[in-house]
């Protein structure tokens, strides 16, 4: 799960976590998981993270949506 850590330094870091952010939500639980993770990979610069979330979103009730995105956000915060 996100942790705050961009790894290697720099934009190059950023795009690395980005890319595992993906692979994780990819690989996630159930859909809340997926979406908030999107979201965190989106918000690292990710472009590939807006088309993929939109698989998990398709299927999410408004109120499954909002609590991904509340996770992401608070995540984003904690960790910036």
């Amino acid at each position: 799960m996100f942790d705050g850590t961009e790894g290697p330094q720099g934009a190059a870091g950023a795009v690395l976590e980005a890319e595992r952010l993906i692979v994780e939500a990819i690989n996630a639980a159930d859909r809340i998981e997926a979406h908030c993770l999107f979201n965190l990979a989106a918000a690292r610069g990710a472009e590939d993270a807006l088309k993929l979330w939109q698989e998990p979103a398709a299927e999410m009730t408004p109120t499954e949506i909002a609590i991904a995105q509340r996770r992401a956000r608070d995540l984003i915060r904690l960790y910036s």
